[in-house]
């Protein structure tokens, strides 16, 4: 049998896997990062996405929710905000949830750019005021 890794996921609420596999992709906060056996020792922070593994010769993925994952004397053990299985998810949620994501973002850019607006009238109402102010001083000399 091939050299394996021992793979956790641990999120606060539960253990979401134990197993051995041959590899592990993790969702890195700066990118992918591969590890296989014998990997050298690190500690790393993780983004959101799909962490994956080898198992009986297919490829297995676990979404992860940021966090940390440490690599020791072959080991690989993710502390995660989230993990979910792909049993765990429930499409429609998720494809509801997107929705409901993207139109408050619409809502908050369209608010952001409001004010943005707001801030740009009133910087520019500043600016006129000390300009008068700096000419009036300059008239009094």
């Amino acid at each position: 049998m091939a050299e394996q890794l021992r793979l956790q996921i641990i999120t606060p609420h539960r253990e979401v896997l134990n197993t051995d596999t041959p590899w592990v992709v993790l969702p890195g906060s700066e990118g992918e990062m591969g590890i296989l056996p014998q990997h050298i020792d690190l500690v790393t922070t993780l983004g959101s996405g799909i962490l994956k593994f080898g198992s009986d010769s297919r490829t297995v993925g676990v979404a992860v929710h940021y966090g940390y994952a440490q690599v020791h004397a072959g080991q690989v053990i993710v502390l995660a905000e989230m993990a979910e299985t792909a049993e765990d998810v429930n499409l429609a949620r998720a494809l509801n949830a997107e929705q409901r994501a993207r139109g408050e973002l619409t809502r908050a850019l369209s608010q952001q750019l409001a004010e943005e607006t707001r801030m740009r009238k009133y910087e520019g109402k500043l600016r006129r005021s000390l300009v008068r102010q700096q000419l009036s001083k300059l008239g009094e000399s």
